[in-house]
């Protein structure tokens, strides 16, 4: 069974000392780590982003999987385009990242044998990059899965491809989504553009078999035939939810802390529907009542904004209770919990205290424990680390099933 209390002691592995100091936390799992990194094109697919007739969808993906234990080399970058980040990044956060390590070997081998890894691709947050996520997704690799981590261009300020050019932020008109001129035009772009990340998710399973059926390093070594989990972070985790409706491969769905109005789960179809596949949502505390002046400036009244978050709350609970094949909410409601805990940024942004990193390591250690168990019942069909947390009675933490989510 898992112990959140054993992991969160193994996290505490976080400063060697003054000369080589570890930012991040540790990796809990038995495996040694490797990470490649793979540059993919879909051909089939306009990028909606930009409003050049000939653009095709690419992507930078970067692979964590288990790696041979008596693999040696150096460790990858953390962000081996973090320069790129200037502007969005300070000058202090980008040289201190730049000068940081992965846990993960660069192109290390995968284990001797013909051990097949269970597989699960991972989507980034509004303005992240899929590897400010190390926290979480080396912790995965650790214990036995591949994970595929994406770093879509025109999200980031920069994705920097092999060729040298840097994708990022586009001057207005060059867009592929204007800016909106209501909120029914924002709600819809919003849709699209998550629906363009779902079918991402989507294409990196294409590219998964074909590196299976391969001649590569990963050639026979990833399980697909189970299917696969998707997970995300934000407008990422919208996506992880939502690729459920477009692809059956994809046996569950975690949506990290991606909030958008009534929808824990947004529609990619004309049909509104939450899908069947498993689905957890991970939610940090909801943000703070409005002031008695903020109210006074939207005209509305006290009574009115409480009827609202009820009416959302019950919405919530609805739609989770229509996905056949059950979901999970886990609330966690943590004094100082922000959006941004669940990825790398808290250990490198210079704001952490040591008031605050107990906090913020009991996140990571909570995040990193709720994943693993349920893409282990979901993907390997192994239960019990889920039901065993579904079962634990905590003050910071709030559990509810909706239908029949494990045999």
């Amino acid at each position: 069974m898992l112990s959140l209390n054993v992991a969160l002691a193994a996290l505490v592995v976080l400063q060697a000392s003054a000369a080589e100091m570890e930012l991040l936390p540790a990796p809990t799992g038995p495996h040694k780590t490797g990470r490649m990194s793979f540059h993919w094109i879909d051909s089939a697919r306009d990028e909606l982003e930009t409003r050049a007739p000939d653009d095709n969808r690419e992507l930078m993906v970067h692979l964590f999987y288990p790696a041979d234990p008596s693999a040696s080399g150096p460790r990858a970058p953390h962000v081996p385009d973090a320069d790129a980040m200037r502007g969005p990044w300070k000058a202090e956060q980008v040289e201190r990242i730049m000068a940081m390590r992965a846990f993960s070997i660069e192109g290390a081998p995968l284990p001797p044998g013909k051990a097949r890894y269970p597989v699960v691709v991972f989507a980034p947050g509004g303005g992240m990059k899929g590897l400010t996520y190390n926290v979480l997704l080396e912790d995965l690799a650790s214990h036995g899965w591949v994970v595929a981590a994406i770093d879509p261009p025109f999200n980031a300020r920069a994705v920097r491809f092999p060729d040298g050019r840097v994708l990022g932020n586009l001057p207005p008109a060059e867009r592929g989504w204007p800016a909106p001129k209501n909120p029914a035009e924002m709600r819809r772009f919003y849709q699209e553009r998550n629906a363009h990340w779902s079918r991402d998710i989507s294409f990196v399973i294409d590219q998964l078999t074909a590196l299976d059926r391969g001649d590569g390093p990963f050639a026979g070594r990833l399980d697909l035939e189970r299917g696969v989990g998707a997970l995300g972070h934000s407008r990422g985790g919208q996506a992880a939810g939502s690729v459920r409706l477009l692809d059956n491969r994809v046996r569950g769905g975690i949506n990290i802390d991606g909030t958008a109005g009534e929808n824990p789960v947004q529609p990619v179809k004309d049909e509104d529907t939450s899908g069947s596949q498993p689905f957890l949502w991970i939610q940090k505390t909801l943000p703070p009542p409005p002031t008695e002046e903020q109210l006074k400036r939207a005209r509305r009244t006290r009574a009115e904004y409480d009827a609202e978050i009820q009416r959302m709350l019950a919405t919530w609970s609805q739609k989770l209770g229509t996905i056949t094949g059950g979901a999970m909410r886990v609330y966690v409601e943590r004094r100082d919990i922000e959006h941004i805990d669940f990825s790398d940024e808290p250990f490198w942004d210079g704001n952490m205290t040591p008031e605050k990193l107990p906090g913020k390591l009991k996140t990571i250690a909570d995040t990193r424990a709720w994943v693993r168990a349920f893409f282990d019942g979901t993907v390997r069909g192994q239960w019990a680390d889920l039901k065993s947390l579904a079962g634990e009675t905590r003050p910071d933490v709030t559990v509810q099933v909706f239908g029949k989510l494990w045999p």
